[in-house]
């Protein structure tokens, strides 16, 4: 196979990872909080930096694609998904920091988790993902060396929050776009 073809099927690949990755955010969102979303906007490119909201959550997945994901919340919707996962447990105030990354990270592991059903034709060996981590109150990630982001910009009535896909410059095109 030629490295043109190699790297239109990594941007495929790809591609259907970041359809998996909305479309089961969405499906999450609506089923366990009732949150409806709206994607808003993209970027994507040769970023020195990608800049965060008040919590991240990241997963590493390897298999086909190495991928880093990172959904980055607003306060007041990380806050949403803490109150409606601790309802009724009796969260005492020296808690709640960690249960709010608690949150965050269930969230993006059963997101994630989610889909590698969609993606397991992918990688016939399987997915790996990496355990959550959690950033609170990081405002940057810097560019690792050859590394592009692509973000998509999501609100909820709750607050806001973005979904970046971290990966090597062939995975998006010479304008520096993420290659759909």
């Amino acid at each position: 196979m030629s490295d043109e073809n190699l790297n239109k099927e990594l941007k495929d690949e790809v591609a259907q990872i970041m359809q998996s990755v909305i479309s089961r955010t969405r499906a999450y969102f609506e089923g366990e909080f009732e949150i409806s979303l709206t994607e808003t906007g993209s970027n994507a490119g040769h970023f020195e930096t990608l800049t965060l909201l008040d919590m991240t959550a990241i997963i590493g997945m390897g298999g086909a694609i190495n991928l880093l994901i990172a959904f980055s919340f607003q306060d007041g919707l990380i806050n949403a998904m803490f109150e409606r996962m601790t309802d009724g447990l009796g969260i005492q105030p020296d808690e709640v920091d960690m249960y709010r990354e608690a949150a965050a990270g269930e969230a993006i592991n059963t997101i994630l988790g989610n889909c590698t059903v969609d993606l397991q034709e992918l990688d016939g060996r399987g997915i790996a993902m990496t355990p959550p981590v959690i950033l609170d109150q990081v405002k940057t990630i810097r560019r690792m060396k050859n590394a592009m982001f692509y973000t998509q910009n999501i609100d909820t009535a709750l607050g806001s929050m973005t979904i970046s896909l971290v990966g090597p410059r062939e995975l998006f095109n010479t304008n520096l776009e993420y290659v759909k």
